[in-house]
């Protein structure tokens, strides 16, 4: 199959696994239309909820995150070592919107208990993991228990004065209990949703079930890649990104015209520089037949088309400004 280029040993999930475990969750019906208007509710509590955590009141966040890259960087890789000890790196995205959260809300406020400079303290980040998986589906009763996988990771001092547990007190407090979705959904549940109501509104034939396919792992592929390599921040929320993603993804494979995706403000040279890292490892269907229209992936994503260029501009651009840092 097709894959992005590596950039970084990153794992994908695949878009058939995302866009299923979503309508799983939350479509129990069967009707393509309850199911379509199902999945678009859902988005609009996410959107009010996820305006408040990263709300345009805390200022001009920097641009595309706020926490530095390199210690950004270090801190998504204690995150991933943590939850594949608990084999549970499937919650990756959850821990790194909170991470990115928490950094934004933090930016903007002097009253919480816990300060810039701790967020990326092994303690916090032991403390996020916890909430995390406190708030998500994946069984631990297999594996060690969570004091023990955190005492082999060095935080055995951290465990004897409580601090990890002083930090998950501190992180609710500062996110006022908004710690996971629905009050904090993830990138990779937005795309879930978007590409869920994309299968309906698209209805591809049985012919077009390979390149569908295909389309949904390359729109996951570009939003799991963005959400590791790119902060969130309310210039960049995890709505932006995973719907920036998903365009580019869609217009890696051919599925999604990238001229339609070209915002008209933004130059042909420029926009062809940036769908570079997008274009350059991918492999498209020989004689393709799946072309969506890019007003039905506005209409999928709950948003008009202007937005849904800026946010795949945006997207491109965040990874591009990212990929060259290093």
């Amino acid at each position: 199959g097709s894959s992005l280029p590596d950039l970084g040993g990153l794992v994908w999930s695949t878009g058939k696994k995302v866009s299923g475990q979503m309508k799983g969750q939350v479509c129990h019906v069967f009707d393509a239309a309850t199911c379509l208007e199902e999945l678009g509710e859902i988005m609009i509590v996410w959107a009010k909820n996820e305006s408040y955590t990263f709300s345009e009141a805390n200022g001009l966040n920097a641009y595309p995150g706020l926490l530095a890259p390199v210690a950004r960087a270090k801190a998504a890789h204690r995150l991933k070592v943590l939850l594949e000890q608990h084999s549970a790196l499937q919650e990756f995205g959850a821990a790194l919107t909170l991470l990115d959260a928490l950094a934004s809300k933090l930016s903007s406020s002097d009253r919480s208990p816990l300060r810039m400079e701790e967020l990326t303290e092994q303690a916090s980040l032991a403390a996020i993991v916890r909430l995390v998986l406190k708030c998500s589906a994946v069984s631990l009763s297999q594996g060690p228990p969570v004091s023990v996988v955190e005492e082999h990771l060095g935080l055995g001092e951290a465990l004897q004065t409580d601090l990890v547990t002083a930090r998950e007190l501190h992180i609710v407090v500062t996110m006022a209990g908004r710690v996971a979705a629905p009050s904090l959904p993830a990138p990779g549940q937005w795309l879930g949703a978007v590409l869920g109501r994309l299968e309906v509104l698209a209805a591809p034939q049985p012919e077009q079930a390979g390149e569908f396919e295909l389309a949904m792992q390359s729109a996951t592929a570009a939003t799991d890649l963005l959400a590791r390599r790119v902060g969130m921040s309310s210039a960049f929320p995890p709505r932006a990104l995973a719907v920036g993603g998903c365009v580019l993804g869609l217009v890696a494979v051919g599925a999604v015209s990238a001229e339609e995706a070209r915002p008209q403000n933004v130059c042909l040279s420029l926009w062809e520089s940036l769908l570079t890292l997008w274009q350059g490892g991918l492999a498209k269907q020989d004689n393709p037949t799946l072309g969506l229209d890019f007003g039905l992936v506005a209409e999928a994503a709950c948003c008009s088309s202007a937005d849904l260029q800026d946010w795949a501009f945006r997207s491109a651009q965040a990874l591009h400004t990212a990929v060259c840092s290093n």
